[in-house]
Formats: C-alpha cells, sequence, structure tokens
C-alpha cells in the first residue's frame, strides 16, 4: 500500500478552496496556485459529461520531470516520496514542463526558476494531509493509502502514462452527466482556470531556434571541410560555435547557473546535447588551429557533431511530435543536408531534399507561416539548392538558399510545438467523443 492523492469526480463542485489552500500554505502570490481546477466539457455538449478535476503534482514513481531536469535539481523525499525541487538548483530552462504530461511544474517569473507541489511533504511528517486535501469542503480531494492496482486514471480525458502517478480517480459513476452533491441538487459546473503559458513557441525560445539551426551549419560546414570540400577558416568558426552556444543560455530563467545544465548526462538529452555538442566544438577547434591538414581529426570531429545533433533532435522526444528527427526541419537532416549542398554532392543532397520535402508535406499538418513565407521557404528550401547544383552553379548559392528556407523551417517547427497537458488531453477526448 502506497500513499496518493484521491479524487472522486462525483462529488467535486469546482469551488476552488483546493487552489486556494495551496496558495496560502506555501505563501504564494494571490493569483498563483500549484494546484489548478480543470472542466471536462465546460461547453456543455450534451454528447458528454461535464466534471471537474483538481490537480497538481502527482509525485510519480517515474518522475519524468526529474529524468528530464539536466541540471539535477529535483529529488525525492524518501520519506514522505514526494519528488521535490530545489529551487536553488534549478537554470530555469523549463525542460521538466516539457516532460510532465500533468502540467506540474510552474515557472516562477520574478525568480527566473522552476517551481512546483511539494506534497506539503512537512505536513504529512507531522502526520497532517496536504493542505488541499484538508480544505476540500466536499471531500472530493483526499489523501490516503490506495492498492497499486487500484491506482487507475479512467474515464478522465487525462493521458495515459507509464509514471505511476500518486493519483486514484474515481470517475462519474454510470449514467451520470454532471457531479451532485448530497441533498443539494445538481450543482453548475465552474470554469476551468485559464492555462498557464507553456513557453513552446517561436517568441519564448526563439535563442533554441537560432542556436539548433546554428550547430546544424557548423557540424554540415565542418563535415564538408573534413571531407576537402571547403576550407574553414579557425578565426571565422570558433566565434561562431561560442556565438550559438552562448544563444542557448538566453532562454535560461537563471543563466548563471547555466553550468548545471551539464549535470544529468545520464537521463536528461538536454544535458547530453550540451555536453556532445561542446566536445564538437573543441574537437573542431582543436582541429582547425593545429592539424587542418589532416582529414581524421575532422572527420572525428564531424561524427561527434551529428551525435550532438541526434542529441538536440532526442530533446523533444517528450513532446507529442516526437523527437526532431520526425520532423523535415530536425536539425541532425539540416546538418546532414547542408553538408551535402557545401560538397556539391548531388547524389546525396537530391535524396536528402527529397526526403525533407516528403516528410514536409506528409507530416506538416498545420501551416504556421504565411503563404508567402511558406512559398519562399518550399521555393529556397527544396527546389533552389537541387536545381542550382544541378546547373552546375557554385555551391555557395545553393547554400545560401538553403539556409533561407531552413531558417523557415525551424521557425515553423517552434511555431508549431505544443506540450501534453491535460487540458489539452481532456479537449481532445471531448472532440473524439470518448474518455480514456
Amino acid at each position: 500500500m502506497s500513499a496518493s492523492f484521491v479524487f472522486d469526480a462525483n462529488t467535486c463542485t469546482g469551488c476552488g478552496a483546493c487552489r486556494v489552500a495551496c496558495t496560502i500554505e506555501n505563501g504564494l502570490a494571490p493569483d498563483v496556485s500549484w494546484r489548478r481546477i480543470e472542466t471536462f466539457n465546460p461547453q456543455h455538449r450534451s454528447i458528454a459529461p461535464v466534471f471537474h478535476l483538481s490537480l497538481a503534482c502527482n509525485h510519480c514513481a517515474t518522475a519524468a520531470c526529474m529524468n528530464a531536469c539536466p541540471a539535477l535539481a529535483y529529488r525525492r523525499d524518501e520519506p514522505t516520496g514526494a519528488v521535490l525541487l530545489d529551487s536553488n538548483l534549478c537554470i530555469g530552462c523549463g525542460y521538466c514542463s516539457w516532460a510532465c504530461p500533468y502540467d506540474a511544474p510552474v515557472f516562477d517569473q520574478d525568480a527566473g526558476v522552476m517551481t512546483k507541489c511539494t506534497w506539503c511533504a512537512d505536513r504529512l511528517q507531522a502526520g497532517l494531509k496536504p493542505a488541499c486535501a484538508s480544505h476540500c469542503p466536499t471531500g472530493a480531494l483526499g489523501y490516503s493509502n490506495v492498492a497499486p492496482a487500484a491506482r487507475v486514471i479512467a474515464m478522465t480525458g487525462l493521458p495515459e502514462t507509464t509514471l505511476e502517478p500518486s493519483l486514484h480517480v474515481i470517475p462519474l459513476a454510470p449514467g451520470r452527466m454532471q457531479p451532485v452533491m448530497a441533498d443539494a441538487g445538481p450543482q453548475p459546473p465552474v470554469p476551468s482556470a485559464p492555462e498557464s503559458p507553456r513557453g513552446i513557441s517561436l517568441r519564448h525560445e526563439w535563442p533554441l531556434a537560432v542556436f539548433t539551426l546554428g550547430v546544424a551549419v557548423l557540424v554540415g560546414f565542418i563535415t564538408a571541410g573534413a571531407a576537402g570540400a571547403v576550407s574553414i577558416p579557425a578565426r571565422l568558426f570558433m566565434p561562431a560555435a561560442v556565438g550559438f552556444m552562448g544563444i542557448a543560455g538566453a532562454h535560461l530563467g537563471r543563466k548563471e547557473r547555466g553550468y548545471r545544465a551539464v549535470l544529468n548526462v545520464r537521463r536528461s538529452w538536454l544535458s547530453r546535447e550540451i555536453v556532445v555538442l561542446s566536445l564538437f566544438v573543441a574537437l573542431a577547434s582543436a582541429w582547425l588551429l593545429f592539424a587542418p591538414s589532416s582529414t581524421a581529426p575532422g572527420w572525428t570531429a564531424a561524427l561527434v557533431g551529428f551525435a550532438g545533433l541526434f542529441c538536440a533532435d532526442s530533446v523533444y522526444g517528450v513532446l507529442p511530435g516526437g523527437p526532431g528527427y520526425r520532423h523535415s526541419a530536425g536539425v541532425m537532416l539540416n546538418g546532414a543536408l547542408i553538408a551535402s549542398v557545401a560538397t556539391a554532392n548531388v547524389l546525396t543532397a537530391v535524396p536528402l531534399v527529397a526526403l525533407k520535402a516528403w516528410m514536409y508535406f506528409r507530416w506538416n499538418e498545420k501551416w504556421c507561416l504565411a503563404p508567402l513565407l511558406t512559398a519562399v521557404r518550399v521555393i529556397a528550401g527544396f527546389a533552389a539548392p537541387v536545381v542550382l547544383l544541378g546547373a552546375g552553379r557554385h555551391s555557395v548559392a545553393a547554400v545560401g538558399c538553403l539556409l533561407v528556407g531552413e531558417a523557415l523551417g525551424r521557425g515553423e517547427y517552434y511555431m508549431q510545438l505544443t506540450a501534453r497537458t491535460p487540458r489539452r488531453e481532456m479537449d481532445a477526448a471531448l472532440a473524439r467523443g470518448s474518455l480514456n
């Protein structure tokens, strides 16, 4: 038997007392809470029931936030089992919020760090329930020992995961269309609190868009240099590499702690990305400075660079679209195409362009760019490089066109990114007319 939140959708009226209790207990700002109320079917569509969910961190047995955090800012509190976040170690990258399907971590704009529910660990050690459960007026939110086999999230619209959340949801009784309070009659639904911004957008993550495109360019040109197709001056490569790596840190809430991003290589793709790409920059710089005429160090640097691009694509594996290499704007594919075009290798460039074009038109479900920019992206990124190389023109023009197209493609990729959240999962379940 293990402790868990127990939530009964049959008796929750969406009053928000749990949210207020969380705010007061943790000394948060009046408009901030680590717990929120989500309403399923807030439009009262007749095809589905209406009910509320009180949600916070579920302190999963396999915590996605803990695995994703590059800075090792998360830890497990052994006495209570709570997943705790040390704000003094957090770098404010927000990657934990990408990984968490329950939308639990909350970014503190003023402090520049993530924050989250502590399961009221101090209250638990004192033998008390979490504040949210203690102050629920209807008893809909509780805290007790639940048999592992009963810890099922069903008929709620919540995502199915393998994280083993400490949450047991009792869904609406069969045939019931909304919560009912004893002796009080049906209760009117309360609208969900507005969903907090997740920060996954081109506007918020432009540094990552520039960084990932930049490192793909660097890896592509180092590969072309190793192949003997181009000459890369160290005086140009090194400042460019340092600049792109520096830009990556611009999105951190606590930039002075950026060094901590390399601490979780064992579990976090973000840490692996930074470590491997830093190694690539070091190897490539050493090659250009000390042995530019030797090809072996150049190819070694190129291979490490592509490993770094694979890590960069894998960072996005926690999101619904999967790793970046599944997308036409994936950086590993970009690096390979840039290398092919820079070496004027038509035999590899044409298949890669065809693959990227197929991925773009086959998988791009929503067009985020204006029609004119979409046309530029297709012509410059797909058609022009092939035409220029096929006509025997200098590869510089082909690379220039390619970079214009890939810059637009990378921007469009970030415009499409979304994280899994209960709100989005519930809306999707409603749209398909079914629950989990």
